[in-house]
């Protein structure tokens, strides 16, 4: 199996309706995985449709797409980044919106009253921005208000007249039999599921929202002007639900359940601020239907509006493929909402293909692996022996690794390359489809397989790994034999729990493994190995050492290469995370505000960092003359008693390289580094737990400026040398510390 290089991005925020519940890819590194591994290749297919970022990114670099999306919701936002709204469309909509007749009066006055309020300055009515509510609470006990009228912004307690007006609109009125009616009418077995669904909206606010879908069936709209309104109320069912925790949240929430406060926001100012976030750049990608429109050309891409079991029978062309995916993670809120809101915006009929999301609550990993597996092998069958997959896992966490390895496995799709970046939790596979059983037999000790793995890996790296990449590492080793779908049919159970379990097992293994770290799980700990005799030396410090390497070749380079430079040298399941490149990158260089270029300090260059080591070195025996040590001046620099007995030995090192600090061989050594070295110091030691027990035991960093600073005080005697070495520790910032 190869070890492949992550294509690094840039993580940005997803414009726009339902960015939270979009996956998290980086932006770029689809464009850079498809440049390093799919060359050749015609036409790429991805059967999940989960990523609008993904066909824009493949169709941007040249390929003609084909995107499988039966869920409603998911194609119509995909559909809109790749051809987005005209502002005047969204902007149009919304005054035809407002402009609806609605009790004698127009719609926008009509919801703004629903959130009505009076202001505590000057006492005139005024439409709140939201309410806060607690998740068991009949009314909300926050309010937050802009006054238009005295200009006064404020967050206040509701008032009785409030919670009375909150509790007023009742749910099992006129409006929520609407919206049930459009999803699971009487009789339908769906029914207490949708019921469900439409918990985690406030009575006020399902109120306003169905008042607003109806409006939808009862004014002429053209294909533009509809498709613009329903954007306006997709942003709204999203902003407006009781999921958004108060004051931050929820990031990306996965359980159909009321946060346990939340905020209950002004629909009208919801739909005033979908007008911006469905207002993308156009990336000018042509979007065709599929099969209707044939074969997709360079730089197009073609939509089917169907599943990807049933899209496979379609792959009839002579042109080179390739399947590039981003597999969809459990979400049980947002599959079961997209059911919910695909009926009010389109009807019962065109959300029957996602109905069955309503049924199910709970998803375990076991079950997603066989949903993954069932549809990569109707779609693997239909593609020729050899096509390359693609795949790009965020939010690579151990369950969603392993369901996306054993899924893939299980369809005959065979591992050949695997980079995993465990900190920001990104990670890439390359597959080949092998429709022949693999011939090699299951050992009987699995276990062993998984030890040996995990092993290797630990001793490659040369410190401690966490939880996520020895699961993967696992795996994948399974995988790129095809071990893992033959150990899928011969067991009982959940194969994947009873396969996670025995990965626990062998980290659990004392005379093999250390944990490192607190917490009882498992999946929280960091391992390190009993007998590290044959580690390399810590990926830490590699890293450090290779960016240092590459700006001192190069003088001045853009932070992108210096990331894609450091993935590529280490691939596979030591890519380090971005963190530690940017830590490393900022204690040797300067980033320049114009030209965004990155410049090798002054104070880096090999010959100014060779003139202060010589002069370290000279301060320091000069201070162990002085203080009555016997010196000795060799790679070491080493203070002794007469009668030989060893007190100090220091290193003189411009690098934060401590991996010999942990060596059984080189005990009780002193690091004299630049004080610029500090931060990286302080990541290694949060990376590694052993390294931060290091520090944590006496003075064993100390920066070049302290030196200088003892070897001046007049004051400093041998008594008091132990509590003057640890006055600027790593984390001591301040350059005028005194020495007290």
């Amino acid at each position: 199996m190869e070890e492949i290089s992550y294509p690094p991005g840039e993580l940005v925020r997803y414009p726009g309706s339902l960015e939270r519940f979009l996956p998290p890819l980086e932006r770029g590194s689809v464009g850079r995985a498809l440049a390093l591994h799919a060359a050749g290749v015609d036409v790429l297919i991805d059967p999940f449709g989960t990523s609008p970022q993904l066909a824009i990114e493949a169709a941007r670099a040249g390929y003609g797409v084909i995107v499988a999306a039966n869920n409603p919701i998911t194609r119509f936002v995909i559909t809109k980044h790749l051809n987005p709204f005209p502002i005047a469309d969204l902007q149009a909509a919304l005054a035809r919106f407002a402009s609806l007749p609605k009790d004698n009066s127009r719609l926008e006055p009509f919801v703004l009253d629903l959130y009505r309020t009076i202001c505590s300055r000057c006492g005139e009515s005024v439409s709140a921005d939201y309410f806060v509510w607690e998740k068991e609470a009949s009314s909300p006990y926050l309010k937050v208000y802009n006054c238009e009228h005295c200009e006064h912004s404020i967050e206040e307690q509701t008032t009785e007249v409030d919670r009375g007006r909150a509790e007023s609109y009742a749910r099992q009125g006129l409006q929520y039999a609407m919206a049930l009616e459009r999803l699971a009418p009487v009789g339908d077995p769906y029914r207490q599921h949708a019921e469900a669904a439409l918990s985690v909206y406030t009575g006020r606010a399902l109120y306003a929202l169905i008042t607003m879908v109806s409006k939808l069936d009862q004014f002429s709209l053209d294909r533009n002007m509809s498709h613009a309104a329903r954007g306006l109320l997709l942003y709204a069912f999203d902003a407006c639900n009781a999921l958004w925790d108060y004051p931050e949240g929820r990031i990306s929430p996965r359980r159909l359940s009321r946060s346990t406060q939340y905020k209950e926001i002004n629909v009208w100012y919801a739909l005033e601020q979908a007008v911006e976030a469905w207002a993308f750049d156009d990336p000018e990608i042509s979007v065709h239907d599929w099969p209707q429109d044939g074969v997709p050309g360079e730089g197009d891409v073609a939509i089917y509006p169907g599943s990807a079991w049933s899209v496979a029978d379609t792959f009839s062309f002579p042109k080179s493929k390739c399947l590039v995916m981003v597999p969809p993670r459990p979400n049980q809120a947002f599959w079961t909402l997209a059911a919910l809101w695909t009926s009010w915006l389109w009807g019962r009929e065109a959300a029957r293909p996602i109905k069955v999301a309503l049924r199910r609550r709970r998803y375990h990993w076991a079950w997603h692996a066989r949903a993954l597996g069932a549809v990569l092998d109707k779609v693997a069958k239909n593609l020729d022996e050899g096509t390359l997959a693609l795949t790009l896992v965020p939010e690579a966490g151990p369950g969603f690794m392993s369901a996306v390895l054993a899924g893939s496995d299980a369809a005959g799709l065979r591992l050949t390359g695997i980079a995993l970046r465990e900190a920001e939790a990104q990670a890439l596979m390359s597959w080949r489809i092998e429709h022949q059983e693999p011939q090699t037999a299951l050992k009987n000790d699995l276990q062993a397989r998984m030890s040996h793995s995990s092993q290797n890996l630990l001793l490659e790296r040369g410190e401690p790994a966490p939880y996520v990449t020895l699961h993967t590492a696992a795996f994948s080793d399974l995988a790129k034999d095809k071990l893992l779908s033959l150990y899928w049919e011969k067991d009982d159970g959940h194969p994947q729990t009873i396969l996670t379990g025995k990965i626990d097992s062998v980290l659990s293994d004392r005379s093999k493994f250390i944990r490192l770290g607190r917490g009882s799980e498992p999946e929280h700990g960091h391992y390190w190995l009993q007998n590290p005799q044959d580690a390399e030396a810590p990926l830490s410090d590699r890293v450090e050492l290779e960016i240092l390497k590459l700006l001192r070749e190069y003088k001045t380079l853009p932070e992108s290469v210096v990331i894609e430079h450091v993935f590529q040298t280490f691939p596979g399941l030591l890519t380090p995370n971005r963190r530690l490149v940017m830590i490393c990158l900022n204690s040797y260089a300067e980033r320049d505000d114009e030209t965004k270029l990155w410049h090798l300090r002054l104070e880096d260059q090999q010959a100014a960092r060779a003139e202060d080591k010589d002069q370290m070195r000279q301060l320091l025996a000069q201070l162990g003359d002085r203080l009555g040590f016997v010196v000795e001046v060799e790679e070491f620099l080493l203070w002794s008693e007469v009668d030989g007995h060893l007190s100090y030995q220091f290193i003189v090192q411009e690098t934060a390289t401590l991996g010999r600090a942990l060596s059984v061989a080189d005990p009780g050594i002193t690091f004299v580094l630049p004080g610029g070295r500090s931060t990286i110091v302080l990541e290694k030691a949060r990376r590694d737990h052993r390294l931060g027990e290091w520090l944590r035991s006496g003075p064993k960093v100390i920066k070049y400026r302290h030196i200088r600073r003892l070897e001046a005080e007049t004051t400093l005697q041998r008594d008091n040398l132990e509590e003057r070495l640890t006055i600027d520790p790593p984390d001591q910032h301040d350059p005028q510390l005194p020495l007290l």
